[in-house]
């Protein structure tokens, strides 16, 4: 039998689980949809892991599971959602076909542990937990931690309200189709994107979209692509749009450097989820103020795999 842990990063638009050997190399992957408790029902965060899980631990018969880590966007401090969280991963573990491949000695309280997604991609960065992770996906927050146990995290306080996040763009790219509509009677470029990627046919059905029940925080924080596509043909709404998530961004990151106190070593800071990922502009922006203005941030990583830091963690409690 083959020794394993399970590494599981669940966001705000997909769940991603790595099954890796005792020596941290991956040798399974699955998906599953949203597991944030902010956004979803727990009926639904046990299918989506259930499905990752599957998925990961499917052409491996012979393994033996002897720890899991979950990052978990949406648990924040609160113990009560981490809990809820530990339990549906437990009750999967302790069922049929999963329960085959536990460890006989798995304990729950003691082999699975469950932290935020800024715990996991910063680790995943920076290797262990001391530094800044900045995260702009559906959401955005930034997190910084340090050996000595200080913590400080500003924003992650969900979809609706981070500032810089995929969200927000989308937002930002809505209103401002709206408000050229309104003061010019244009349809602007940016907001032919907008009609063109939901199908509509008028900017006044933008509106009906946006309210409708089946329309998801992510469904809006896509829409970071449309305007992404409209900056790289030098829209400047579009610009200015990227410009105003990058400096908020900026802002938060400010807040926490200023607050910690890393050592004389300094630390790294950590960049991650699809808006720092794939839109250079905003990326740029940060990374341009940063090196600048921070002494203490001694280098800059990005983070394309946060689950990595589960591994991490879960490899701890082997």
């Amino acid at each position: 039998m083959q020794r394993c842990v399970l590494g599981i990063d669940g966001g705000g638009s997909k769940t991603i689980c790595a099954l890796a050997a005792s020596d941290g190399k991956i040798i399974g992957r699955g998906s599953g949809g949203v597991t944030n408790p902010n956004l979803v029902s727990a009926s639904e965060i046990r299918e989506s892991l259930q499905k990752a899980i599957q998925e990961a631990i499917h052409n491996h018969p012979e393994i033996q599971i002897e720890a899991v880590c979950a990052g978990v966007a949406g648990v924040g401090a609160s113990k009560k959602k981490q809990e809820e969280v530990n339990n549906v991963i437990w009750q999967l573990l302790n069922a049929p076909p999963f329960c085959n491949a536990l460890n006989k000695r798995f304990d729950p309280s003691l082999n699975i542990e469950i932290v935020t997604d800024a715990v996991i991609a910063l680790v995943a960065g920076a290797g262990k937990r001391h530094g800044i992770v900045a995260i702009s996906g559906t959401g955005s927050v930034i997190y910084g931690e340090t050996i000595k146990g200080q913590k400080i995290k500003v924003g992650g306080w969900g979809s609706l309200l981070d500032e810089g996040s995929g969200y927000d763009i989308g937002r930002m790219a809505i209103k401002e189709s709206l408000r050229a509509y309104d003061v010019f009677g244009e349809t602007t470029h940016l907001a032919k994107l907008v009609l063109k990627t939901w199908n509509l046919n008028s900017v006044q059905d933008i509106v009906n979209h946006i309210y409708q029940k089946t329309t998801k925080p992510a469904d809006i924080a896509n829409l970071a692509k449309v305007v992404n596509s409209a900056a790289s043909t030098d829209d400047e709404s579009a610009r200015d749009i990227l410009r105003k998530a990058a400096n908020n961004l900026y802002c938060n990151i400010s807040a926490v450097t200023g607050q910690m106190d890393f050592g004389k070593d300094g630390a790294i800071l950590v960049l991650s989820g699809g808006v720092l990922m794939n839109i250079e502009m905003v990326r740029e922006i940060i990374i341009e103020k940063v090196r600048a203005e921070f002494s203490a941030i001694t280098s800059i990583q990005l983070c394309r795999e946060p689950v990595n830091g589960a591994v991490i963690l879960a490899r701890k409690r082997m």
